[in-house]
């Protein structure tokens, strides 16, 4: 049986500490940052990955002997939380949580970050200078927000166009985005269950966007959790003359009978 290997100092152990920082750290400043699923994901793996790199050195740490307790509680953590991670990457790769306002709420309650919270406190009560875990968020709640029907900031005038937006998709709210080119012509939000019409479209070759989802971000206007974005194969041609002008009308679900035809399409093809 090879020989334990001897104590670290307590500088050695806190520099030992500032390493697991510095591996798992850079995975959560994406993840912080991130605002859709795939960079939410990505930003997990990485946590993740630098997670287990930060178990196989710490496992090789013999503590100073005041630390040996709440050392063993720091290794059990690392170890649990890549899976946790792991887990909440596959969640953001299905678009069940799509930007950091959910993404870091729902890591922050993570049992592996929990614990490794719980390891720094032990470890901090020992020496003030063990410090560890300084990119853990605390725990927090998820936000549930949600906006109010009727059209958003922005977009373009001009027009006499007009469109009638019914959302009968069920509890989840919609924001429509109508779109000439790469400029936006206008950005309409719609609860469930509700429908709204707005005037003073200008003429053009609009082309109609959709999301669903939970939790409405209105700063970045975005939806956080069970995200999903389509597309109206269809475009919509408004135009107006001296005696007349153009009128649409779109209802957010199939209906039997209806004319139009929406395509899935990833969140990065939603035009922001």
């Amino acid at each position: 049986m090879p020989p334990k290997p001897a104590a670290v100092s307590p500088a050695e152990f806190a520099q030992a500490l500032a390493n697991v920082d510095a591996a798992i750290a850079p995975g959560f400043t994406q993840l912080k940052a991130a605002d859709t699923p795939k960079k939410l994901s990505a930003a997990l793996d990485a946590a993740a990955e630098g997670a287990r790199s930060a178990a196989d050195a710490f496992e090789r740490v013999a503590p100073p002997e005041t630390a040996i307790s709440a050392a063993s509680s720091l290794r059990n953590a690392l170890v649990e939380l890549p899976g946790d991670l792991d887990g909440l990457s596959t969640a953001a790769s299905k678009n069940k949580v799509c930007t950091a306002a959910s993404g870091v709420p729902e890591a922050s309650k993570l049992g592996g970050l929990s614990a490794l919270r719980d390891a720094a406190a032990a470890l901090a009560a020992v020496d003030p200078a063990y410090k560890v875990g300084t990119f853990a968020p605390a725990a927090q709640d998820e936000p549930s927000r949600q906006g109010s029907t009727g059209q958003l900031s922005g977009g373009q005038r001009g027009g006499l166009g007009e469109l009638t937006v019914k959302n009968e998709s069920g509890a989840e709210d919609a924001l429509v985005k109508l779109t000439n080119g790469d400029k936006t012509v206008r950005e309409i939000y719609v609860r469930g269950g509700d429908e709204t019409t707005v005037k003073g479209i200008p003429d053009g070759t609009l082309t109609a966007y959709y999301a669903t989802g939970t939790d409405w971000d209105g700063d970045a206007k975005k939806f956080t959790r069970s995200c999903a974005f389509q597309k109206f194969d269809e475009t919509l041609s408004y135009e107006t003359t001296r005696t007349q002008y153009t009128t649409y009308s779109l209802t957010l679900y199939t209906i039997a009978g209806g004319n139009a035809t929406i395509s899935d399409i990833p969140p990065d093809q939603f035009p922001s």
